[in-house]
């Protein structure tokens, strides 16, 4: 049973690259409260409970005034996303606050979308690093006048793909961490990697459109399954 919240206030998670990082957003006035990140890697399952709890702290927001809990849902770091949706879930054990996945590619082309149209650029490719040489990679298109600054819709699912495949196209903003070493694609660096800030963008839009989960629903987007190696022993 889901439980409504009068409160507008957002919990968003980023877990699911590098940077592990949390903040508080108000949906109801598309505001970033705060937002707390660490650039240190492989270290997200002891910094993610003390980000949230400095971060409360910090903002004198109580957990009975979050409304929902907003989570990169990836495709990314499996053992990142693994981590932010294990604490997420727990924090929505009893689905008050709500849980609330954010696509990961959907919060980087929310970002560029500023970028895109100063550079005059109508469309956003999203690229991930997924393991070897393969990249998950999804491509969105820029629509709406400049005052419109959330229309950006994916023109398809997320696909994996050979680093190597990618094509570099002059109508197209370029982000994401798969994109931060490769200086030939047209990009910017603040888009190398995501951010709770982005997350917190794209959950001002599907808080809106009320695209809340029940918390033991929720997977992360893992692109890739794992599938084990099997050892024949003749």
């Amino acid at each position: 049973m889901q439980h409504q919240r009068s409160s507008s206030v957002l919990l968003c998670i980023e877990t699911s690259g590098s940077l592990c990082g949390v903040a508080l957003a108000d949906a109801a006035s598309h505001t970033l409260l705060a937002d707390i990140s660490f650039s240190e890697p492989f270290l997200h399952d002891r910094l993610l409970a003390e980000a949230v709890q400095s971060l409360m702290t910090m903002t004198a927001v109580t957990f009975d005034a979050i409304a929902a809990v907003a989570v990169s849902a990836g495709p990314g770091s499996f053992t990142g996303l693994r981590i932010g949706a294990a604490f997420a879930k727990a924090l929505c054990f009893d689905n008050s606050p709500q849980l609330l996945p954010i696509p990961t590619p959907e919060a980087y082309a929310l970002s560029a979308l500023p970028s895109a149209r100063i550079l005059g650029k109508n469309r956003i490719c999203v690229g991930i690093p997924s393991h070897k040489n393969l990249v998950y990679l999804q491509y969105f298109m820029v629509n709406g006048s400049a005052n419109d600054s959330l229309e950006v819709n994916s023109e398809g699912p997320v696909q994996l793909v050979e680093e190597g495949s990618v094509d570099i196209q002059a109508n197209t903003l370029y982000a994401g961490t798969a994109f931060a070493h490769s200086p030939k694609f047209p990009t910017l660096p603040e888009l190398f990697r995501c951010t709770p800030a982005m997350i917190a963008k794209a959950a001002f839009r599907r808080f809106s459109e009320q695209a809340l989960v029940l918390s033991e629903d929720f997977v992360p987007h893992y692109s890739q399954e794992f599938v084990p190696k099997t050892i024949v022993v003749h």
